[in-house]
């Protein structure tokens, strides 16, 4: 009660734990981008292992890493103008497919045994993209789902389904290494990324229903550095 006017003062309610996860879609969407993240790090494991076993190029081994991040670091601002004027769900389903299709290519190659250092080196970038791509999508989603209250919820749950798919990725990609070697496994880690991408043909969220839609301005790398 306030003591001067005497109205009753706003209590605010405390915050609900795990609240992102009470929203249906949110928590399928946090479990698909969790088996999606886990079968990033499956690749990982299985081409890097080929790739040593094929090559023994520390040369290669340094890019394998270098690859996968410096596409996040050239075309990070421009994906997110990508997601941020497009359906969010149709370009994070195109990233899903570019990992399959890399997936696939590399299984392929395994198998016939014609992996070729360039081919290497193409497929490791075409990986870096799928993952690039994927990032600024993800995250407008989760803003979607859940709204401005949960959204610190659905941030940090994301975070934390993200480090269990990184955490996992390496146990799960070695199992499937020694279990079913490596053709098999990379083509078996296909279908971890299935549940994101149908997941998202369902979902009626588009990473823009609260904003009402409105296309926004493009943006470009001095705009970001300008923030």
């Amino acid at each position: 009660m306030c003591a001067t006017c005497g109205v009753p003062a706003h209590v605010p309610a405390p915050a609900r734990k795990f609240a992102a996860l009470r929203n249906a879609d949110c928590r399928t969407y946090l479990f698909g981008a969790a088996l999606a993240m886990m079968a990033d790090n499956i690749e990982h494991v299985i081409t890097y292992w080929v790739l040593w076993e094929k090559f023994h190029s520390p040369a290669l081994t340094g890019f394998e890493v270098i690859s996968h991040w410096v596409p996040f670091l050239l075309f990070s601002v421009y994906f997110g103008g990508l997601a941020d004027r497009h359906d969010c769900r149709r370009v994070i389903q195109a990233a899903q497919v570019l990992f399959m299709l890399v997936s696939v290519a590399w299984g392929v190659l395994f198998l016939t045994g014609t992996l070729q250092v360039w081919e290497a080196c193409l497929l490791l970038v075409l990986h870096g993209c799928a993952g690039a791509i994927w990032g600024p999508g993800e995250q407008l989603m989760l803003h979607d789902f859940v709204g401005e209250a949960e959204l610190p919820s659905a941030v940090r749950l994301n975070a934390t389904f993200r480090s269990l798919g990184i955490l996992f990725g390496p146990v799960v990609g070695s199992a499937l290494l020694l279990g079913l070697g490596p053709v098999a496994g990379i083509f078996v880690n296909v279908a971890f990324y299935l549940p994101l991408t149908l997941f998202l043909f369902r979902t009626r969220y588009t990473g823009h229903n609260r904003d009402g839609g409105v296309p926004r301005t493009r943006l470009g790398l001095v705009d970001s550095i300008r923030v």
